[in-house]
């Protein structure tokens, strides 16, 4: 058996040191930490002991050789059965064999050879467990004694109850199981006491006896088997113990086996319980620093609805503390107006919304929040685990996004967009149900353009924030204003009970508008023209509300400007003409449908012919001949301008070729083409001229570019830059209809301008109105002082030609010199003139 050994405690009171000889030697290297009464009582046990064997010794050595054989080699295999002791597993205790071989010899050959099989076990037993000399002298010294005392008592047992009649076998073994007991506490008691007195503590005999019962109960056992192990050696011979020896080899072998598996299998389970703990550890330590430290507010939740936990960053962002929070109602949290949104969305097992909580401060913030089923294994409880994501900053930006896509940033009115999907929820609602009626004003400011180019963009930009002022006054607070783009604003009116009610509305912004406002020491008189359209009219989009309101805005700038015109189904039949119109002009330009008429110009001192001025016609197939008035204003609005003014100088320009190529002597004429404004902001105008002149080999000075006072003044920053160009090309330029714009005299000086027109409402009034005269000899001045030719047009009578002739006028051309002449009848225009062309 294997003996308990306790540690020295710490406060343990030293031994007194036995100074000189063997033994003073002896006590400090071995008994150092022995005190005196523990020093005694292991003197007392080792000197037992020693008897013990010097006394077995004699008595074994005495023996007969057979008898002393068998005790040797029981004594071997008791020491072989102490060297491979069955190690208990999850203690510090093991259990031998060898103590079955001690009690059978001690049946079979006397307590002699029993005490030198305990005293081998026990030495075998102390070096296994002990490296001290002192444990190695005193267990075997215990054990000897032990059995040399139970040996006695059991040959005495044994003789009584042969005595008193009992078989051998019955004597025998009940012997044996009676002297178990006293063996085992013989040999545990003396080492448990030392120890004791050793570390000063109390035996106690209760606490020995629950600790070692079990160690008992095998000591009773061994006795019991080697009882029947001397009984079958009695009667089989010697044999049996070899027999015995080997299977008890075999059994501790494969006991060995077993408890090693077991202990290893065990040894895995609890590595894995242990790697399980340590990762449940780790995993709790990771989730409630991840919890507590997120940057994220966090919130476990109970089924109750009550916080369990919140932490930090939840804390911060609602602005309460863990305590306030612990214990309250989520619900009590969010914001009163999204309790329904969360009651709808949080029934899943895990949902994420957008929704806002209330701060402890009072106001609102914007939240993400994402829920999840929480379960606590420990507690077997189930709850919700909340994630906030602060998302205030991202709604406030997308608020502003909004406000940015749906107003317009001058102004801070609704945009087009905002007011077309406004319009459309009024068009279906309008559908659905013809009571909800609706009106539209479309209004664009008049002459805002000279207010832009006079006093430049910022004076213009506060034009437009003080109509976009007055007309947000005006209006009923569902009513929507809107700025459209540039000067068109528009007004869509809900529930309007009756149209008189929207034109009156109409007339208040008009009368509004038109209060003046001084803008960098001007002061500038706004106007607007006003299209009203009423949902009677039973629109399908808000297309359509918009371009009939656009139509009618239209009609009130053709009848005059500031006014307002309600739309009708008239003004849809002439744009359809319109548009019409347009689709033939497009295609008479392309097929060549056009012709070029030419008016000769005359100098008036002396008279003689000295050029024409091209002039486009259209005899349109089923309409007849269409005004230039008409179809050159439809050009310019639909964009045939440019394509026009191209075939024109083409014509003009080969015509004027061909006539001087047949007749030499009319060099020196030249070619008076109109231009528009589109013309002159188009980059294509200067190679185009170039091009046309380059190809027929005419002269570029023999090309004059006419081009209207108020077209010239309108776009003159675009203008500079073409003019220049095609002055470098060699191009002449005439302006049009002078003194009926608004020219400035310095502009006039420096622009590469050659002559003058003066317009023909000039002229035909020189007989009827002497003011006119004024005006005439005023642009022959300014003309002469400028190095300008000047050009009198409309010449209808000799009194007009004779008083051009006398102010000065430079050149001349009117239904009195010469009606406008197709190609063909020019040659004989030449002939009527023969000679007198210079």
């Amino acid at each position: 058996m294997t003996h308990p050994h306790a540690p020295v405690p710490p406060n343990a009171p030293p031994e007194p040191r036995l100074r000189g000889g063997p033994w003073g030697r002896f006590a400090q290297r071995h008994l150092f930490d022995y005190n005196p009464g523990a020093t005694r009582i292991w003197l007392a046990l080792a000197g037992s002991g020693a008897l013990a064997i010097m006394y077995a010794l004699l008595q074994v050595a005495a023996m007969p050789w057979p008898a002393l054989a068998q005790v040797q080699l029981a004594i071997g295999f008791v020491v072989l059965a102490a060297f491979f002791p069955v190690h208990i597993p999850r203690s510090k205790y093991s259990v031998g064999v060898a103590d079955v071989f001690v009690f059978a010899l001690l049946a079979l050959h006397g307590a002699p050879a029993a005490v030198l099989a305990a005293g081998a076990e026990g030495l075998v037993a102390a070096c296994r467990t002990s490296k001290r000399l002192s444990s190695w002298i005193g267990s075997p010294a215990v054990a000897s004694a032990s059995m040399l005392l139970c040996g006695m008592a059991y040959e005495v047992v044994h003789a009584r109850l042969l005595g008193a009649g009992w078989s051998t076998a019955a004597a025998g073994l009940t012997a044996l199981s009676a002297v178990a007991l006293p063996h085992f506490a013989a040999t545990l008691l003396p080492l448990l006491t030392m120890m004791a007195v050793k570390t000063g503590q109390r035996l106690a005999v209760r606490e020995w006896l629950r600790s070692y019962s079990w160690l008992a109960a095998i000591y009773l056992l061994s006795a019991a088997v080697a009882g029947v192990l001397a009984l079958n050696t009695r009667q089989f011979g010697p044999a049996v113990i070899v027999i015995a020896a080997a299977v008890t080899a075999a059994v501790v072998a494969l006991v060995h086996i077993t408890l090693a598996r077991y202990e290893a299998d065990l040894q895995v389970q609890e590595a894995r319980i242990a790697q399980a703990q340590t990762d449940a550890m780790l995993n709790q330590q990771r989730f409630t620093a991840a919890f507590t430290h997120a940057a994220i507010g966090m919130a476990i939740v109970r089924s109750d609805g009550g916080i369990h936990q919140a932490n930090q960053a939840l804390c911060a962002l609602l602005g309460h503390t863990e305590a306030t929070l612990h214990n309250r109602d989520f619900k009590q949290l969010l914001h009163p107006g999204d309790l329904a949104l969360f009651k709808r969305h949080s029934e899943g097992e895990a949902v994420a919304m957008e929704l806002r909580c209330r701060h402890a401060a009072g106001h609102e913030i914007w939240v993400l929040l994402h829920c999840g089923r929480f379960i606590d294994a420990a507690n077997d409880q189930s709850g919700l685990i909340y994630q906030l994501h602060d998302i205030t900053s991202r709604r406030l930006a997308e608020r502003e996004l909004q406000h940015i896509a749906y107003h317009d940033s001058l102004t801070d009115l609704a945009n087009r967009k905002c007011f077309n999907e406004r319009l459309g929820v009024a068009v279906e609602r309008s559908r659905s149900d013809a009571a909800q009626r609706f009106a539209v004003i479309f209004l664009d400011l008049d002459r805002f353009k000279v207010v832009n180019d006079s006093l430049g963009h910022v004076a213009g930009n506060r034009l437009l924030s003080e109509v976009a002022r007055r007309l947000s006054c005006c209006v009923r607070p569902p009513d929507l204003v809107a700025r459209l783009g540039g000067d068109e604003f528009a007004v869509l009116l809900e529930q309007v009970a009756a149209p008189e009610h929207a034109l009156a509305l109409a007339e208040r912004l008009l009368k509004a508008l038109s209060a003046p406002l001084t803008i960098n020491g001007t002061e500038v008189q706004p106007g607007a023209s006003i299209g009203l359209t009423l949902s009677d009219l039973g629109y399908r989009s808000a297309d359509e509300v918009l371009r009939d309101a656009d139509l009618a805005m239209y009609a009130a700038k053709a009848g005059g400007r500031h006014r307002v015109a309600l739309f009708d189904q008239s003004m849809h039949e002439r744009i359809a003409e319109k548009l019409k119109l347009d689709s033939d002009l497009r295609r008479a330009i392309g097929e060549g449908q056009l012709t070029v008429a030419y008016q000769p110009l005359f100098d008036l001192a002396p008279y003689r012919l000295s050029g024409f001025e091209a002039l486009a016609r259209w005899v349109h197939p089923q309409r007849g001949p269409i005004s230039p008035a008409v179809f050159i204003a439809l050009a310019e609005e639909s964009g045939l301008i440019e394509a026009l003014t191209h075939w024109v100088v083409n014509q003009a320009v080969a015509q004027l070729a061909q006539w001087q190529s047949e007749h030499r002597d009319l060099r020196s004429l030249d070619m008076h083409v109109n231009i528009s404004g589109r013309d002159l902001a188009s980059p294509a105008l200067v190679p185009l001229v170039s091009e046309v002149l380059q190809r027929h080999g005419l002269a570029p000075h023999q090309l004059t570019l006419e081009i209207t006072e108020t077209t010239l003044m309108g776009r003159l920053d675009q203008a500079l830059t073409t003019l220049h160009a095609l002055r470098q090309v060699g191009v002449k330029f005439s302006i049009d209809d002078f003194g009926t714009g608004y020219s400035s005299l310095a502009y006039l000086s420096t622009l590469p301008i050659d002559s003058l027109k003066i317009d023909r409402s000039f002229v035909m009034g020189l007989d009827k109105q002497p003011q006119n005269v004024e005006i005439v000899r005023a642009v022959v001045n300014l003309g002469r002082s400028l190095g300008k030719t000047i050009v009198g047009e409309g010449i209808e009578t000799v009194a007009q030609l004779a008083t051009l002739k006398d102010l000065g006028v430079h050149v001349g051309q009117g239904y009195l010199l010469s009606r406008p002449l197709r190609a063909d009848q020019v040659p004989a225009l030449f002939h009527s003139l023969a000679g007198e062309p210079a």
